[in-house]
Parts: structure tokens; C-alpha cells; sequence
């Protein structure tokens, strides 16, 4: 008679409540909504039984599972991106090179990629693998090809590759490298020897056409004013004897010399 009492007691929003609680989390353990970006495959006890969203035309709605028999895996399918690194390549002539690259993929069919390679995350690996053989196949500068190959090899595992590109070309640590760098130094010094002795030899060549040119100048200038001239001719001696840094020169003159009537205004 008390509990029956209890319960009459209980509001009635109270019970409502409750019932659409019980009734909300029974609703999510049998239907989850399926968005427009992912598959969702339904696995009971293991195996896939039904795909939501999976056909090529985006078709989202509910994964319906039965409780604890039926679990829903995810798969992403929005556009993805995979990258290797350093990838060692073969030139035609024989030379080594590392190259990072990258493709973009997006699942195509989620079935047989999960059965295949599992979910997005899984397939990381596999994926990095195929792509690595791909470039090692066709090298860094055949990029349509790449693609193109990329594509073939995990068309197979229902997936599409949109986009494949190589995004650094670099010459592998060791040897190679050391090699590379010795030839570009000796590239650089011999390239600095020569541009060094053109540009002395057109220092030359301009040194000669200056001084032809002052000759000419002070052979005109001896003809029209022989003052100047005589003038001209004191003053690069004086420069020539007093004006030496260093020189300790010691000449000793009376001061009627004719050496220095420049002085004397004469």
C-alpha cells in the first residue's frame, strides 16, 4: 500500500520523461543517422551485411543494427591525402635521387575497401606502399602518370586517386650528396676564376685607354700653354718626392733653385 502510494505520488512529466529517455536510447542503439560524407557498413557478428551511402549518387539515412549482434564501422568518404617520403628513384642516367610525394583519393566503393584494407586509417600503410612503387616506377617529373598509375593500382580496392604530384626532388643523404656538392664548389670557384680575370683584363684595357688619353691631352696641352705644361710637369714631381706616404726623403736645395720656382709664383 506505501509504494503503490510512492508511485501515485511521482508527477506524471517525471514518468513521461523517463519513458522518452528509455524509449531515445533504445531508437540510437537500433538506427544511427548516417551523414552525407560517410558509409556506414553494418558487420553482425563480423561480416558486412548492408552498406548506407555506399553507392556512387550520396544517399544518406539510418545504419538500422540489431543490438549486441550488429556493430556499424565508419568509413570516411570525403577526398583524403596519402604522402610518401624520400622515396629513393633511379634517373635514367643512373643517377640517385629522394622524392616526396602525395596523392588524393576518397573511397569509391566501401565494401570492398574494407574488405580489402579495412577502414581510411587502417589502409594508411598499404596505401603509402602502393604509392611509393608508383613513384619509383615512373620518377619525379612524369606526374600525369603518376596519377594515372596511382589510380589503376587502387581501383582494385575501391578507391579513386584524384590528384597525384611529386613535392620535392632533393639528391639522397651520403655519398651522392657529398659528390653533388664537390662538382656545384668547383663549379662555382672555376666560375669565379673567369669572371676575376675578365673583369682584370678589362680593368687593363680601360687602365691603357685612359692613360693613351692623358698623353694625347698633355702632348695638346705642351703646344697651346708651355706654362701650364711646365706647371703641370713640377706638380707630379713634387707628388712624386714630398707626397709619398712613408717616404722619409730628405732633399736639401738653396732656395734660389730652379727646382722649386713653382713656389716662387715663376
Amino acid at each position: 500500500m506505501d509504494a503503490r502510494r510512492y508511485f501515485l505520488a511521482v508527477p506524471r512529466w517525471l514518468v513521461l520523461a523517463a519513458g522518452a529517455l528509455v524509449l531515445a536510447g533504445l531508437g540510437l542503439a537500433l538506427a544511427c543517422p548516417v551523414p552525407t560524407d560517410q558509409a556506414a557498413l553494418v558487420l553482425r557478428f563480423g561480416q558486412p551485411v548492408r552498406v548506407i551511402n555506399g553507392g556512387p549518387v550520396r544517399t544518406p539515412g539510418f545504419a538500422l543494427r540489431l543490438p549486441f549482434a550488429e556493430q556499424v564501422v565508419w568509413l570516411d568518404r570525403r577526398l583524403l591525402t596519402v604522402a610518401v617520403d624520400a622515396v629513393p628513384v633511379t634517373t635514367r642516367d643512373n643517377q640517385r635521387l629522394a622524392v616526396d610525394a602525395y596523392a588524393i583519393w576518397q573511397v569509391r566503393d566501401p565494401l570492398r575497401f574494407y574488405q580489402a584494407l579495412g577502414t581510411p586509417d587502417e589502409a594508411r600503410g598499404a596505401l603509402q606502399a602502393i604509392l611509393a612503387s608508383v613513384v619509383r616506377q615512373h620518377g619525379a617529373r612524369d606526374e600525369r602518370g603518376l596519377r594515372a598509375a596511382f589510380d589503376r593500382e587502387i581501383a582494385g580496392y575501391g578507391a579513386q586517386a584524384t590528384d597525384a604530384r611529386v613535392s620535392r626532388v632533393a639528391l639522397p643523404e651520403g655519398a651522392p650528396l657529398d659528390a653533388a656538392l664537390a662538382r656545384m664548389t668547383t663549379g662555382a670557384q672555376a666560375e669565379a676564376a673567369a669572371i676575376a680575370a675578365e673583369g682584370h683584363r678589362d680593368a687593363q684595357v680601360i687602365r691603357a685607354d685612359a692613360e693613351a688619353r692623358a698623353d694625347q691631352i698633355f702632348a695638346a696641352s705642351f703646344g697651346k700653354d708651355p706654362q701650364f705644361h711646365d706647371f703641370y710637369r713640377a706638380m707630379q714631381s713634387y707628388d712624386a718626392v714630398f707626397a709619398q706616404k712613408g717616404s722619409r726623403t730628405t732633399i736639401v736645395l738653396s732656395p734660389d733653385s730652379a727646382y722649386l720656382q713653382q713656389f716662387r709664383g715663376n
